[in-house]
C-alpha cells in the first residue's frame, strides 16, 4: 500500500469502525431516524439512480489517494445496495489491494444486510406515522433492497400507507405498471393486503406479468383473498424461479391439497422441475374446483404422533390411542417435524441426512449432514440443522445461508431455532458441564447457563418469555428454567428424553425408560399415556 494512504488509516480506519468515518454528508447506514419527516428524509437519501457508469466511477475511487474520498465512495456504493454488486464483483481482480479490500468489504455489508436493521425501524415508523408521500418514498427505494426479510418489513409497511382517506395512494396504482418488477410486485400485494378492492382487477392482470417473481408474490397475497384465479400462476411459477423463492407456493399448495397432493418431488434438474409443476397442474384441474382458499389447513384433530426411535418409525394416535397413520423406515430418527400436506421432515441420525417424505414414504427432498440431531423446516422454507459440531440453515436449493460452531471445541446436544431468528441450544464438552445457550443472529450469546442434560437429539421447548423446559435424564426430572436459568419447577418423570408445551398448558414428555409418552397437567399429575413395546423418544400433540 502507499505510504500516503498508510498513515490515514491508521488514523482513522482501524482505530475507528467504519461507519463512524464521515463521508461527505451521506447518512451512515446504523443511522437511525426519529420522526415522520426524518424518516421520509431516510429513505430519501438513500434511493439512488445510477447508471453503470455511475457505480464504476464510484469503485475507482476506493482507490483515491484521499481517506475522504475513498470511505465517501465506499458508502455511497454500499447505500445503492444490490444495483452495486456487479460493479463490486468485478472489482475482485483490481490490481489496487486498496479497491480490492474496500470493495470486498462494500459486497459483505450489502450481503449479509448490515443496514437492515436501521431500514426496517424505518420502515416501521413510516407504517405508524404515515406521513405524506410515504408510499412514493417506499416504492422509490424498493429496487435497491436485495434481502428478503427487509423486503418483507417493506411491504408490510407499504400496505400499511396504501389507503389514504378511504382511497388507494395513487403512486401505488401507477406502480402496478412501473418498469420495475420489483415496484410492481410491491404495489400488487400492498394493494390486496390493504383491501382496496377497486384496484383487484388492475392487480389480477399481474397474474399474466412477465416476471415470474412478480406472479408468485401476487398470486400469494391474491391466493390470500380466496382468488382461485392465483393458484395456475402460482403453479407456472414452479419450474422458473429458483427454489429458495417457492416456499410460500409449496405451502399453500401442499395445505389445499391435504391428502391429495401429489407424491413428486420438485429436484434440482429442468425435467424433474416440469414434472413437479405438471403434478401439480393435473391436481389442480382435478381438485380445483373443490379447494377452498379462505379455509386452509388441518383442523384440530386431538392426535398424538410418538416416535419410535429403534423401530424407526412415526405413528400417529386418535383421541382413544388407536394407531390412525404410520410412516415406516425413517433410519434412527432423533428428530421429526409434521408438515402440511402430509409430509415429515426427518433427522435420520445414523444415515446422516435430513429428509422430507410424503405421506406414502416418497422423498420429496434430501439433505446430506453428519450425523444430525435436529431438522427443522422454516416458515420461510429454509431448513435448520443440528449436528454434534455444528448449527446450520439450508435454502430449499441445499444451499448454507447462515451457520454456527460453538467455541472451545463445545458440542451441540439440542437446538431450535426460535421465530425471532435466535437459536436455543444444549451445548457442552464430553464428560464435562454443559449449558443451555441462547444466541442472536449473529452468533451472540443473549443467555448461558448450566444444565444437567446427558442425551443428545431434538428440539427445545422455549417460550416466548424465555422459559425453556430442560429434561434431566439421568436425575428423572424434567425441569423448567426462567429465562435467566432459575428453576421455576421440577417435574419427577422417569429419564424423561424430550418435553414439549401443549396448547391446553399441559406438558407432553417421553420417558426412555418406560417406554411411553406421557401428558402431564400444570401440577404435574398423569392425565394421558401412551406405551409402546420400543423406546419413545419424541412425541407431540396435533
Amino acid at each position: 500500500m502507499p505510504l500516503r494512504r498508510l498513515a490515514p488509516l491508521l488514523l482513522a480506519g482501524l482505530l475507528l469502525p467504519w461507519h463512524d468515518v464521515p463521508a461527505g454528508g451521506a447518512p451512515a447506514p446504523e443511522e437511525r431516524p426519529s420522526g415522520p419527516d426524518a424518516t421520509l428524509d431516510f429513505f430519501r437519501r438513500r434511493t439512488f439512480h445510477r447508471t453503470p457508469d455511475d457505480l464504476r466511477k464510484l469503485v475507482e475511487q476506493l482507490g483515491d489517494p484521499s481517506f475522504e474520498v475513498r470511505e465517501g465512495a465506499a458508502e455511497r456504493l454500499t447505500l445503492t445496495g444490490a444495483p452495486a454488486l456487479p460493479a463490486l464483483a468485478a472489482a475482485a481482480g483490481d490490481p489496487d489491494a486498496e479497491v480490492r479490500r474496500l470493495a470486498d468489504r462494500c459486497r459483505r455489508r450489502i450481503e449479509t444486510g448490515a443496514d437492515a436493521g436501521p431500514v426496517r425501524d424505518a420502515a416501521r415508523l413510516l407504517a405508524e406515522h404515515r406521513p405524506a408521500g410515504a408510499a412514493a418514498a417506499l416504492l422509490d427505494y424498493l429496487p435497491a433492497r436485495a434481502d428478503e426479510p427487509t423486503l418483507e418489513v417493506l411491504r408490510d409497511a407499504l400496505t400499511a400507507v396504501a389507503v389514504r382517506d378511504g382511497r388507494p395512494e395513487p403512486a401505488l396504482v401507477r406502480a402496478l405498471a412501473d418498469a420495475a418488477p420489483a415496484r410492481r410486485m410491491a404495489a400488487g400485494v400492498a394493494l390486496c393486503r390493504a383491501g382496496a378492492g377497486d384496484q383487484h382487477p388492475a392487480v389480477r392482470k399481474l397474474l399474466q406479468d412477465a416476471d415470474p417473481a412478480v406472479r408468485l408474490r401476487v398470486g400469494l397475497a391474491l391466493a390470500d383473498l380466496g382468488d382461485k384465479e392465483a393458484v395456475p400462476a402460482l403453479i407456472s411459477a414452479l419450474d422458473t424461479l429458483p427454489r429458495n423463492l417457492l416456499a410460500p407456493a409449496e405451502e399453500l399448495l401442499y395445505t389445499l391439497a391435504g391428502p391429495k397432493a401429489p407424491a413428486v418431488a420438485m429436484g434440482t434438474r429442468a425435467a424433474s422441475r416440469r414434472k413437479f409443476r405438471d403434478a401439480w397442474a393435473d391436481w389442480w384441474e382435478k381438485e380445483g374446483a373443490a379447494a377452498d382458499l379462505r379455509r386452509r389447513g388441518d383442523p384440530y384433530l386431538d392426535h398424538t404422533v410418538v416416535l419410535l426411535l429403534d423401530e424407526g418409525k412415526m405413528v400417529e394416535l386418535d383421541g382413544d390411542d388407536r394407531p390412525v397413520w404410520e410412516m415406516k423406515d425413517l433410519g434412527f430418527p432423533l428428530d421429526l417435524q409434521l408438515l402440511s400436506g402430509g409430509r415429515v421432515l426427518v433427522a435420520d441420525n445414523q444415515g446422516s441426512r435430513v429428509v422430507e417424505r410424503h405421506h406414502d414414504g416418497t422423498i420429496l427432498w434430501e439433505h446430506n449432514a453428519d450425523s444430525p440431531l435436529v431438522a427443522q423446516r422454516l416458515p420461510d422454507g429454509n431448513t435448520f440443522i443440528a449436528t454434534k459440531l455444528d448449527m446450520y440453515e439450508v435454502d430449499r436449493a441445499g444451499t448454507v445461508v447462515h451457520s454456527y460452531t460453538p467455541p472451545d471445541g463445545e458440542e451441540v446436544m439440542r437446538a431450535t431455532r426460535l421465530p425471532d431468528g435466535d437459536v436455543a441450544c444444549v451445548i457442552g464438552h464430553v464428560g464435562r458441564q454443559r449449558h443451555y445457550v441462547r444466541l442472536d443472529r449473529s452468533g451472540r450469546q443473549k443467555a448461558r447457563f448450566l444444565v444437567n442434560v446427558q442425551t443428545s437429539g431434538g428440539r427445545l421447548d422455549v417460550q416466548p418469555d424465555g422459559r425453556v423446559l430442560i429434561p434431566r435424564w439421568g436425575e428423572n426430572i424434567l425441569a423448567e428454567h426462567d429465562a435467566a436459568g432459575h428453576v421455576l419447577r421440577e417435574f419427577s418423570v422417569m429419564q424423561p428424553i424430550a418435553a414439549v408445551r401443549l396448547a391446553n398448558g399441559n406438558i407432553l414428555v417421553t420417558s426412555m425408560g418406560q417406554q411411553r409418552a406421557i401428558e402431564l397437567d400444570p401440577a404435574g399429575k398423569e392425565v394421558w399415556e401412551h406405551r409402546a413395546d420400543t423406546r419413545v423418544n419424541r412425541a407431540w400433540r396435533r
